[in-house]
Order: structure tokens, then C-alpha cells, then sequence
């Protein structure tokens, strides 16, 4: 029997490999993958080319909406079996399709209905536990509906009765109710845990998505000529207290296991990987180089586009001792002076400023051709549309630009090439060449100091913009003390 796993997604990139993981687990082999992408613009569609999964298929649909989109995948999907996957959710543990379809073999049933458990970072928490085996059809005329990521259904089934597309939350409540209250589809439902889901989805996100929900559900009772109180429908959360309160979260994990595939092995348990000896990022087919330090930490707590598949970093600040404290700081001049690459590198582009005398310099110190590609002040997204330089695959790529807005531009060139070699290497060419004064070692760990002789004004509002949210961060949200990672 083949199963099609279904999945929809729109800038998912911080949990998409997740999904993607506990999929690419399942012990069960005759599975393919449908992924249904909204044109993400974040790393989410790089993240879903490389996705190691054999029977893989992805579709870009930028004008469809959730319930269009599903819609598309059931067209796309060949296997008997659907069951729905939301990118930021998993799969209980490596034999879940296995179950499932075991119950579908026994049971010859055409739609079986398993439970679903809520988390919010800790997948092994659960904040709320949806369970199947005790619902009836009658429950959904409380406006109340069946776990629909624990639902495994046949396609024949899903293909006749579909979604309406025209709903945005509660087109999985339409579906269940024309299913199988209208039309009597007779459910199976089964103790198995079949999905984690995370908290803070389409549905359950704040007080106005509930609202538009319970507006959706009364909309789905007059289109099928039921008439029910949409004041009673709108506290139908009364009926789903118990799934927060009654959690007996030891029976719940009893099955759970969250393997990793080797794919993944790096890529889930790091966010961070820093390099001492920058040249063996030169192994690598693409990269993006960036300075750990304290402008790239204080714009990552506020802005997690900076975390960016195939960005690798080098320490450059004491800032970088806040995730290693036995780190040693590589200023930006002197990784220049170190940096060694190969052949297959044929010209050296630099994105920003570069004076005659750093080119010189660069020439000299590189024997490649370099070119310029000059941009304005501007933030970056004007600057990346600016950019028609037609770069190469054997270009090295210098950007000479401040933090963050470098690596936002690098980000946005490597979504641009197949293959890429960027450097964020800010200010550190004209130190390097000799146009600016070399930092005095006493200032070696705190060169942000140094730099403030340099556009003082600019760089002591950017300076106490970066100190405030590093603070803020250790204080209240911790992100960076939460945050893994490998010292290369």
C-alpha cells in the first residue's frame, strides 16, 4: 500500500527539517512526499531541494491559498492513503505509518482517525492532548472536529468531497462535516498518537483566529442548511479545557521517539557552526562566511533570517566567548591575510566600497581579477535589486558592508546562485590594505571601540542598539544561551 504524506508550507525554514526528519524516519518504505510551497522567501525552498527523501515531490503555488493547496497535493498524490503534515509538525515515532496502515488493512476502513499532541519547544512537554478514540460525528454540530493530522484517509475519499478553498481556518471542519455528518462516512478511530504539533498554528495562533474560526464554522453549518447558535458555537472552547487539564504526559510519551537521520544529525542539533581555521570552508561547494561577534549576536535575537543554511561563521569579538568562552578572537584583517583557496576560484567580486588602493592590495595579495560591483546607501532590499552583476561560480564574493545588512544581502545572493563562496568581511579590507589604522592590541577583543572614531554617530546609535538587545536576551528570552554550537 503506498501512502502520500502531504505537506504545506510558507517560510518554515526554522522547522521545516523537523517535519521533514521524522518523515524521512518512517520505517514504513512505500511513502512519497508532496510539498506544497506558498513561494516562501526565506530558506525554506533550499532547505526542501536538498531534503534527501527518494520519492520526493515539490510544487512552488505562490497564488493558492491552504485549503486550495491541499487540494492541489490530493490531485498530485498516487498513493491509496493520504494523511496531512504541517510543517511544523512530526510524526510520533518511526513506525506511525506502519500502524496506520495495518488499522487500514484490518479495519477496510476508508477514514481512521488517531490522536494528536500539542508542544511548545520541548517536544516531550505536551501542553495539550487531543484524543480520537472518544468522538462521535454528533460532537460536531459543538462546532468541535476530529484531530485532522491524525487522520489517515483514503485518497478516493479526500478526492470526492475536498476542501473549500474559500475557507482560511476551518476548511478542515467543513471537510469533516459534509464528510461525514452530511454524508455518513463511517470513521475509525484508534488510541495511536500519530502527530506532534506545535503551538501557535493558523487556528489557534490568537483571540482574532478564533474568531475568524468560529465565523468559518457557522458558515460551513449555513451552507449545508444546519442551523445552530453561533454564540454557542463561539464557546465551544469550553468543551476542549479537558485537553489542556487531563495530561498524563508519562502514557502520552510511552510510544514517542524522535529519531535523526545522519542527513540531519548536524543540521538539527547546531545552530551555529564556527570555524577557527577559515580555510576549510573552502571544502565546501557554497558557503557564506560571517564574523561571530557582537553585531551579528545582537541582530540574531531579533531577526532569525540571519540563521541561513550552508552560513558558517569565524570568531571575531569577545562576543563570541558568550557561546564558547575558550574561543580566540580572528580579526577580520588578519583572516585576509590568512585566507588560502584554490584554483577553481577565478575572480574576486567585492559587493560595496573598494578603493583603488584595497584593490591594488587584494591583486597582490590574491592574484585574481577583481572587480567591484558598487551599490548605494540604501537598506538591503534596495540594494539587493540593485545588484545586476553577473556573477560566476568560480567567483569569491567580499561584501563590505555592516552587519546585519550584509549577511541579509549575502542571504539574498546565495537564494539568487546554484553555487556561492560569500565573505562578509565588512570594514576589514581597508584595514587590511592600510587606509584605516590597525586596532592597538590592547583594544583587540573590543574593537567596536576602536571603530567608533569612524562615522561615530552612526556606529554608537548601532553599537547601543546591539548592547540593548544582547542584554535583553540574557534577561528575558535567553536565546543565545540556548543556542548549540560546533567549534570546527
Amino acid at each position: 500500500m503506498k501512502v502520500s504524506v502531504l505537506t504545506v508550507c510558507l517560510n518554515s525554514q526554522t522547522t521545516i527539517q523537523e517535519t521533514l526528519n521524522s518523515v524521512l524516519t518512517q520505517k514504513y518504505k512505500n511513502i512519497e512526499h508532496i510539498i506544497i510551497d506558498g513561494g516562501s522567501n526565506d530558506a525554506t525552498q533550499i532547505l526542501l531541494d536538498e531534503y534527501p527523501f527518494k520519492d520526493k515531490k515539490i510544487f512552488i503555488k505562490k497564488k493558492l491559498k491552504l485549503y486550495e493547496s491541499i487540494n492541489f497535493a490530493i490531485e498530485k498524490a498516487t498513493g491509496e492513503y493520504i494523511i496531512l503534515l504541517h510543517s511544523d509538525d512530526i510524526l510520533n515515532n518511526a513506525t506511525v505509518i506502519n500502524e496506520l496502515v495495518k488499522i487500514a488493512k484490518k479495519t477496510k476502513s476508508e477514514l481512521i482517525v488517531g490522536s494528536i499532541a500539542y508542544f511548545r519547544k520541548d517536544k516531550s512537554k505536551i501542553v495539550r492532548f487531543f484524543p480520537s478514540i472518544n468522538f462521535k460525528k454528533e460532537h460536531l454540530l459543538n462546532g468541535l472536529i476530529i484531530p485532522h493530522t491524525g487522520m489517515f484517509i483514503k485518497k478516493s475519499l479526500h478526492k470526492k468531497y475536498k476542501y473549500d478553498g474559500n475557507y482560511k481556518i476551518a476548511g478542515d471542519f467543513d471537510f469533516f462535516l459534509r464528510c461525514i455528518f452530511i454524508n455518513k462516512i463511517p470513521f475509525y478511530t484508534t488510541n495511536l498518537l500519530v502527530t506532534r504539533m506545535k503551538t501557535g498554528g493558523v487556528s489557534g495562533k490568537n483571540l482574532l483566529s478564533y474568531i475568524i474560526s468560529t465565523k468559518e464554522i457557522c458558515k460551513s453549518f449555513l451552507n449545508n442548511n444546519l442551523k445552530i447558535s453561533s454564540i454557542y458555537i463561539f464557546f465551544r472552547f469550553i468543551f476542549k479545557i479537558h485537553q489542556l487539564i487531563i495530561i498524563n504526559s508519562e502514557n502520552i510519551n510511552k510510544n514517542f521517539s524522535y529519531k535523526i537521520n545522519k542527513f540531519y544529525k548536524k543540521k538539527l542539533k547546531y545552530n551555529f557552526f564556527i570555524y577557527t581555521n577559515v580555510n576549510k570552508v573552502f571544502l565546501k561547494k557554497k558557503f557564506i562566511l560571517s564574523a561571530m561577534n557582537l553585531a551579528f549576536l545582537g541582530s540574531y535575537v531579533k531577526n532569525f533570517k540571519l540563521q541561513f543554511p550552508h552560513m558558517y561563521h569565524w570568531p571575531d569579538g569577545i562576543s563570541a566567548k558568550l557561546l564558547e568562552k575558550k574561543i580566540k578572537k580572528i580579526p577580520g584583517r588578519e583572516l585576509l591575510d590568512k585566507l588560502q583557496f584554490n584554483k577553481k576560484i577565478k575572480r574576486i567580486v567585492v559587493v560595496g566600497n573598494l578603493t583603488y588602493l584595497s584593490k591594488m592590495k587584494l591583486l597582490l595579495k590574491f592574484k585574481k581579477k577583481i572587480f567591484n560591483c558598487k551599490v548605494p546607501y540604501a537598506d538591503y532590499r534596495t540594494i539587493v535589486k540593485s545588484i545586476k552583476f553577473k556573477f560566476q561560480t568560480s567567483d569569491l564574493i567580499f561584501i563590505t558592508l555592516p552587519t546585519p545588512k550584509q549577511e541579509l544581502i549575502a542571504i539574498e545572493l546565495a537564494k539568487r546562485l546554484h553555487n556561492y563562496k560569500i565573505i562578509c568581511i565588512g570594514g576589514s579590507i581597508a584595514i587590511f590594505s592600510g587606509e584605516e589604522k590597525e586596532v592597538p592590541k590592547l583594544l583587540n577583543n573590543f574593537e567596536f571601540i576602536w571603530r567608533l572614531q569612524y562615522e561615530t554617530f552612526r556606529r554608537i546609535n548601532r553599537l547601543l542598539s546591539t548592547l540593548y538587545n544582547v542584554i535583553k536576551d540574557y534577561l528575558w528570552s535567553q536565546k543565545i544561551k540556548r543556542l548549540n554550537v560546533e567549534i570546527k
